[in-house]
């Protein structure tokens, strides 16, 4: 058991093959399962989620977590958070590899005088990203805040 001081933490997740490609996600701390399959470009199905979805979504959902601490710290609120992820796959040296990752994070705010503590938010969330720091790729951000919610854009 760590101590509390201790700034590690650990995280698990079980993988069951039940046939084919596909597997079953399972972790102790949710009761929630995960069907998980090779992508029909490497003789999948495009059906279910692929390990290449679950590697964009840790980023992407890692931002959103990072971004959402940050305005709660800064004190502000937003209306809403939505966030595309696009990650391009090329052989090189021989291997195939994620070699770039775009992220969209846009943060929509309900007055202008949110702004630049929105756009503070998101340059501090760039730095503080967990899986964003913990991957051999480049990520670039695309962050937007906006005005107003999604639905009236």
């Amino acid at each position: 058991m760590m101590d509390k001081n201790d700034k590690r933490f650990l995280f698990n997740v079980k993988l069951n093959w039940i046939g084919d490609t596909i597997g079953l996600l399972s972790s102790t701390s949710t009761s929630e399962e995960l069907s998980v399959a090779a992508p029909a470009e490497f003789g999948g199905t495009e059906k279910l989620w692929t390990p290449e979805h679950f590697f964009l979504n840790a980023i992407s959902s890692c931002f959103m977590t990072t971004f959402l601490a940050l305005s709660k710290k800064m004190g502000f609120e937003i209306l809403d958070f939505n966030c595309e992820a696009v990650g391009q796959i090329e052989i090189v040296e021989g291997r195939y590899k994620f070699t770039h990752i775009d992220l969209y994070p846009k943060v929509y705010i309900d007055n202008e005088n949110l702004h630049e503590k929105a756009e503070k938010a998101m340059e501090k969330t760039h730095k503080y990203c967990i899986i964003a720091n913990s991957v051999n790729v480049e990520v670039t951000y695309h962050s937007r805040v906006l005005i107003g919610t999604e639905r009236t854009q």
